[in-house]
């Protein structure tokens, strides 16, 4: 069984809802995908993603205020990547668990 987590402050429940809020889009989480594994420039990402260079940037620079990104500029291009290490775990973990319940439904469907 799990240990109980450790009771956080107001403050520090506020700004988990907000990196939990930022996780929240299916755009924000396609982008990410690609840029847990490597560094992506915004044209790479359209590439990638199909998305509008101007979405990309705006969730980019949404995901950046909120700390969950970092960019460098190299020249003329930023290049972006995950600024927390634990997102790309966090990823795996929600994605495991999706899967287990989706075999988990898939399964009560054939009863």
């Amino acid at each position: 069984m799990n240990e109980p987590m450790d009771a956080l402050s107001p403050e520090a429940l506020h700004l988990l809802a907000n990196r939990f809020k930022l996780l929240a889009s299916p755009t924000r989480l396609a982008i990410m995908q690609h840029i847990c594994h490597a560094e992506h420039t915004v044209t790479e990402l359209v590439g990638l993603t199909a998305f509008k260079q101007a979405n990309v940037s705006r969730q980019l620079s949404m995901l950046h205020r909120g700390g969950l990104v970092r960019r460098r500029t190299s020249g003329t291009n930023v290049h972006y990547t995950v600024a927390d290490a634990s997102l790309p775990q966090l990823c795996t973990i929600m994605r495991e668990s999706l899967r287990a319940r989706q075999d988990e439904l898939m399964a009560s469907l054939r009863e």
